[in-house]
C-alpha cells in the first residue's frame, strides 16, 4: 500500500500541507471505507421500502399480502422472512426494471444482517399463511415496523 501512497502523497499538493494534513487525509480516506453500523444498514432497508409506493403509485396491483400488523419482538425473524417472502409477489405483479432493483436491494441488505440467524426457529410465532392479507400500503408500513423492530435492538 505504501508504494500507491507514495505518489499521491510527494504531489504539489501534498507538499503545501504540514504533516497533520497529511495524516488527516489519509485517516478520512480510511475512515470513508469503515463498515456501517447496524442501525444505518436497517435505515437503508428502510429507504428502499419507502421508495416503492412511488414506483407502483401508477400501477394497477390489487393483490393482498399476507402481513403481520402487531408482530412480537420475539418473532421479528419469522416475520421478516414473511415479509421477505411476500416482497417477491409485489415484484411479480409490478414487473418493473426500477422495484426490482429496490427489492433485489432490499434482500441483499437484509440477509446480510439476518445470515447469522438463518437456522434460529422462533418458537409461538405464526407462520406466514396464518396472517391477515393486507393491501400493498398497509404492507409496506407493517414492512417498516419490523425493520425498525431491528434497529431498537442494535
Amino acid at each position: 500500500m505504501q508504494c500507491y501512497l507514495w505518489p499521491i502523497l510527494n504531489c504539489h499538493f501534498f507538499s503545501i500541507l504540514n504533516e497533520s494534513g497529511t495524516y488527516f487525509f489519509i485517516l478520512s480516506c480510511i475512515s470513508a471505507h469503515l463498515p456501517k453500523t447496524e442501525a444505518s444498514h436497517w435505515q437503508d432497508v428502510i429507504v428502499e421500502l419507502k421508495q416503492i409506493p412511488d414506483i407502483i403509485k401508477n400501477r394497477n396491483i390489487d393483490t393482498t399480502l399476507y402481513t403481520e400488523s402487531n408482530a412480537h419482538p420475539s418473532c421479528k425473524i419469522t416475520m421478516m422472512r414473511c415479509f421477505l417472502l411476500e416482497l417477491h409477489v409485489i415484484s411479480y405483479e409490478c414487473n418493473d426494471t426500477v422495484l426490482n432493483q429496490a427489492v433485489e436491494n432490499i434482500f441483499i441488505l437484509v440477509n446480510d444482517k439476518l445470515s447469522s440467524n438463518r437456522n434460529i426457529k422462533e418458537s409461538g410465532c405464526k407462520e406466514c399463511e396464518e396472517l391477515e392479507e393486507k393491501n400493498v400500503e398497509e404492507f409496506l408500513q407493517s414492512f417498516i415496523r419490523i425493520v425498525q423492530l431491528f434497529i431498537g435492538t442494535s
